[in-house]
């Protein structure tokens, strides 16, 4: 019984995924869940109560997703350089193999603004401490005075825009899978050297 109840779930969560990902919190409709599972509507409202519940655990577990490493690799003891490499490294991986998540979660994020600073408290990151950590490992290791802000989001950026920009890159530069692939596999080295060089740059023109 535990086994069909988990897997009931799972399908209507990965139901519930899709639907949403292609029509947004408004155009979703339960009943669409249901069919896209394979399961009666009746049970995705035993599960799930409502559309709003079940939007929350499928953006829960996208976030969770996302966050969870974010938190490991900055709030680890690695240093900044290496933390930039195994960041960029692990999300130019998991991110080309889950496409849909950055979007997904942006889109989430706009229809329902007021889930973000839950769903940080939960996952146990807090933005002030995440910046703080960058700001002191950037004076510390590379003895720099500069905002962490920038570097933080730079660097996600760079990681995160070349997933969203999939059709783009296939469509107007007639990039084929293994091309985009070789791409994205290319970014791994290409983005933290670029990420470094510019911060080198930075201490460079503003040591004199």
């Amino acid at each position: 019984m535990e086994n069909s109840i988990s897997s009931s779930e799972e399908r209507i969560l990965d139901a519930a995924k899709k639907v949403f990902h292609c029509k947004g919190y408004d155009g979703a409709r339960m009943q669409e869940i249901a069919d896209e599972a394979g399961v009666n509507k009746s049970l995705v409202h035993y599960y799930y109560r409502n559309k709003d519940n079940l939007f929350q655990a499928v953006f829960e577990d996208a976030f969770s997703k996302l966050i969870t490493k974010l938190n490991e690799i900055f709030f680890s003891e690695l240093a900044f350089t290496t933390k930039i490499e195994t960041f960029i490294g692990y999300y130019v991986s998991f991110l080309s193999q889950n496409s849909y998540l950055p979007l997904f979660i942006l889109n989430g994020l706009y229809e329902k603004p007021e889930q973000i600073r839950t769903m940080l408290a939960k996952n146990q990151l807090l933005p002030e401490r995440l910046i703080d950590k960058i700001k002191k490992q950037i004076k510390d290791e590379l003895n720099l005075e500069i905002d962490p802000f920038h570097v933080f989001i730079n660097i996600l950026a760079l990681s995160v825009f070349p997933i969203v920009a999939k059709p783009l890159i296939e469509n107007i530069f007639g990039y084929s899978d293994e091309q985009l692939n070789q791409f994205y596999e290319e970014r791994k080295t290409v983005v933290p050297e670029f990420i470094l060089n510019a911060l080198k740059g930075y201490e460079k023109k503003h040591s004199y």
